[in-house]
């Protein structure tokens, strides 16, 4: 239930920004809108803005629409021709169409530049081990290094870090490191490994360097539905006392296990209410064969050591470049990750609808705002970049009729628009369909 709220939530404000986008600037050109809906169905509460537009919120929050005055939807008198949508010039209908995906991309601006004024905390990011042949091995990098930027870029914290290798990563590239041990600053040179957005869990072991982790006690916090912690009765509270015989002491001695078991079953000793218990768990290996059971760490009560504690924050001024910076960087992903799904390069098991999201949606809020306006900075931005796409219907379609008008100096045939309508409404509908056969797969395993 939790999870679906904020769902509602997340949605709801996300279509609001996108439709105000529309709004705002149909009213800038001189377009009466008739009716701004939050939502589809039948109505919730309505109100009439003193400009004419009635602000509905209705039962379905699935979306929504800025209806504007429009010839070829109903009669429209006289008096008011200049103030329709199809009479507009051609840059008014394209501006008009294009604010709502550029809505979206500026509220992600604007969240990513919240969350670095704000200021993110982590841990810093100093090496613990580095495997031997390895990219970090060739690199020279040591134990206890901490790496302080990579290009020049600092990376205060870990997430930070494995952020900006990341995205230097897609493309395999060569990067400098700055590190700083015993007060020593000096420069190394990291050849990444060319990756794609499926191997982005296994970043580190291709490069080869385990950042120190906080040691946490091996308390299981969340289960993921259907997964296989799930399928196991693995519960949160639980306390993991042995593996296959094995005493477990830290959680990262248990994840290092889980990810070398994969399909393989283990028996797992665990203290649930001061009873001790046995159950069977057997990892499920991913894409790249890692074992993964779905089950996260209770870090109720944990504070990370003094030394290890690390931020990254940004002044205000400073924050605007990074904000926009951050979202570029995101929706160049984004899109990296819709071409390969379309080229074969990326499953399309990655997909996910509404019920993927509403899990992310609780999930994220549950581990606090900054993590839940990070969450809703990346769902509009995919919003804005999905209604980009050249499929009619979407505003990436408009769009593209638009250009064909101006190619040709006049409209494409109303039977032309119409078929790609179809067509475009298939299109959706099959992607719609798709994502939901992947949220179901998720839940049954």
């Amino acid at each position: 239930m939790q999870s679906l709220i904020f769902f509602i939530i997340a949605l709801s404000l996300l279509v609001v920004v996108h439709e105000f986008g529309h709004y705002w600037v149909a009213r800038r050109c001189g377009v009466k809108v008739l009716r701004f809906s939050v939502g589809f169905g039948p109505k919730l509460w309505s109100k009439q803005l003193k400009n004419g537009t009635e602000f509905v919120i209705a039962a379905l929050p699935l979306g929504g629409y800025v209806k504007m005055l429009d010839e070829r939807e109903e009669p429209v008198a006289d008096a008011d021709l200049r103030q329709t949508f199809n009479r507009q010039p051609l840059r008014n209908r394209v501006a008009i169409v294009a604010a709502g995906p550029a809505a979206n991309l500026l509220f992600a601006v604007m969240a990513y530049w919240f969350i670095l004024v704000f200021g993110v905390p982590g841990m810093k990011p100093i090496i613990a081990d580095v495997a031997i042949d390895s990219p970090a091995a060739m690199a020279k990098l040591e134990v206890g290094d901490e790496i302080i930027a990579i290009n020049g870029s600092t990376t205060p914290t870990i997430n930070s870090l494995l952020q900006k290798m990341l995205q230097l990563a897609l493309a395999g590239e060569t990067v400098t490191l700055t590190t700083r041990h015993a007060d020593v600053e000096t420069e190394k040179q990291l050849q990444l490994p060319e990756i794609g957005l499926d191997d982005a869990g296994t970043l580190l072991d291709r490069v080869g360097f385990r950042p120190v982790q906080p040691d946490l006690q091996p308390i299981i916090g969340s289960i993921v539905v259907g997964s296989a912690a799930e399928a196991a009765g693995l519960l949160e509270g639980d306390q993991l006392l042995a593996a296959d015989g094995l005493p477990l002491d830290s959680w990262q001695a248990w994840v290092e296990l889980i990810q070398q078991k994969a399909d393989t079953a283990i028996q797992i000793e665990l203290l649930r209410n001061d009873v001790v218990q046995h159950v069977v768990v057997t990892p499920q290996a991913d894409e790249n064969g890692v074992g993964r059971i779905g089950a996260a760490v209770n870090t109720e009560g944990y504070t990370i050591p003094a030394d290890l504690q690390a931020e990254l924050r940004y002044g205000p001024l400073a924050a605007i470049p990074q904000a926009i910076k951050q979202t570029w960087q995101f929706s160049v992903t984004t899109i990296s990750g819709l071409w390969g799904m379309l080229m074969g390069t990326v499953s399309s098991d990655n997909l996910g609808g509404p019920i993927a999201i509403a899990q992310i949606a609780g999930d994220s809020a549950q581990q606090g705002l900054i993590t839940f306006i990070s969450f809703l900075a990346m769902i509009s931005i995919s919003l804005g970049i999905l209604n980009l796409l050249p499929v009619p219907v979407l505003d990436g379609g408009h769009l593209l009729l638009y250009f064909f008008e101006w190619v040709r100096g006049k409209p494409l045939p109303e039977s032309v628009q119409i078929q790609g309508q179809k067509i475009g409404l298939f299109l959706i509908l099959l992607l719609m369909v798709f994502a939901f056969t992947n949220d179901i797969a998720r839940l049954i395993g």
